[in-house]
């Protein structure tokens, strides 16, 4: 059972409180807490070579499309969701636009995800046209799973055959890279990355958190980081957790072991709003933190699209292992959270593609960006409370469906059974 958050009383303190009512018109309740002044005192314009928040929906979307209509080197994409619907096609027309004008565009599409777009949204592929056997299979069985009836009938699409076949262009889609990172990079001087496939469902209905960095340097630490070429540094107060298959040893991910260090590491706070849940690592380092008397705030879907039940079974885990303090607060939203987001003392920011899984640590690749910066963990923070507003404080036992729980278990073993 749930109740609906009520707006706390204004306090005198900067720390973002991430219950209140719903927002009206796009606006804050009040007595969420968050000091706007400071907030913009802390993060001025100035200061391009820090990260912002991009946001969620369609004001991320634009974002990106508008720096890929304004590419004129290069444009490099990360992508695991790419749906042939509506916002599929608007991203495939600015992509075709920058080779158009002589930029040169990357991109790397994973065909695991083939999947999950057959199974999701409209079930339509952008680049994965021809259904294989076996990906056929695992969306069937998807969709069996999680009442989701697949389509195994694809719809020719021109506008991706030109994209296929432009010499500006170059498309990494056939292979299985296992790669889950979403990342958009334009001229080697701009990125963006978070959580946010391309796709009607990410554009109108899921929540996500995107955020840019600028500075080539960031770009080249980034591709450093992939490559292998050197160990994550948080002294640089701007760095980049990284699994790669490529430059990892197999059943090895050093991002687990940072990831859990952060989240030992919290003192005062843990701000977490993450799409999907179940490794017990993370369950088990939350549950310490709540131990500890850290104000741990979750904010998840009440029903997740893929791990539901997982996702539920985990949050009334947490609860019964902590005893469910006042200080440890699970906020359930109505639509789905796709976001993968901690912040850690309202300071550092871990945001990006990774979420608290088996499979997101030693099976996919993955991208998430680690900012020691107070001003921008404030901006995250103030996002949160703006989705959290619309969402339910959990205060009694989170019921699932045992069996479904098993069998989301059992998908989600398998799926990592290459993993470490």
């Amino acid at each position: 059972m749930a109740r609906r958050a009520k707006p706390a009383p204004r306090a005198a303190s900067t720390r973002p409180r991430l219950f209140g009512r719903k927002a009206a018109r796009g606006q804050l309740p009040p007595g969420l807490g968050v000091d706007l002044d400071l907030l913009a005192a802390s993060q001025p314009a100035a200061a391009v070579d820090t990260p912002r928040v991009v946001g969620t929906g369609d004001v991320a979307f634009r974002r990106i499309v508008e720096r890929i209509a304004g590419a004129t080197r290069s444009v490099d994409i990360r992508a695991f969701l790419w749906r042939d619907d509506a916002a599929g096609n608007v991203f495939g027309e600015a992509v075709l636009a920058a080779a158009e004008r002589g930029a040169r565009v990357t991109i790397h599409k994973d065909r695991i995800a083939a999947v999950y777009e057959y199974a999701g949204g409209n079930k339509q592929s952008f680049f994965h046209k021809r259904v294989d056997p076996v990906r056929g299979m695992q969306a069937w069985v998807l969709g069996a799973v999680f009442r989701k009836k697949g389509s195994f009938k694809q719809r020719p699409n021109p506008l991706a055959a030109a994209i296929l076949e432009h010499p500006n262009i170059t498309v990494e889609h056939h292979r299985k890279r296992f790669d889950h990172s979403k990342v958009y990079i334009v001229d080697d001087e701009w990125m963006c990355l978070g959580s946010m496939g391309i796709g009607d469902n990410h554009l109108h209905d899921w929540v996500d958190l995107m955020v840019e960095l600028d500075g080539a340097q960031h770009v080249a630490r980034l591709r450093q980081r992939m490559a292998g070429d050197d160990e994550f540094d948080p002294s640089r107060g701007i760095d980049f957790l990284v699994h790669s298959r490529e430059a990892h040893r197999p059943r090895t991910c050093p991002m687990l072991t940072h990831r859990l260090a952060l989240l030992d590491s919290a003192r005062t706070s843990l701000t977490i709003e993450m799409a999907y849940l179940g490794d017990r690592r993370f369950t088990q380092a939350l549950a310490r933190a709540v131990g500890r008397g850290v104000e741990v705030t979750l904010v998840t879907a009440a029903r997740a699209d893929v791990l539901g039940n997982v996702n539920r079974a985990t949050c009334d885990t947490l609860r019964r292992l902590t005893g469910a303090p006042e200080h440890l607060r699970i906020v359930h939203l109505p639509r789905m959270v796709h976001s993968k987001v901690v912040v850690i003392d309202h300071r550092v920011v871990d945001i990006g593609s990774a979420n608290f899984t088996r499979i997101s640590h030693g099976v996919y690749d993955e991208i998430n960006l680690y900012a020691d910066h107070a001003g921008f963990a404030q901006a995250v923070e103030h996002e949160i409370a703006r989705h959290a507003a619309e969402g339910e404080v959990v205060d009694d036992r989170v019921r699932y469906k045992r069996l479904a729980s098993g069998l989301e278990t059992a998908i989600m073993a398998y799926q990592s059974r290459k993993g470490g």
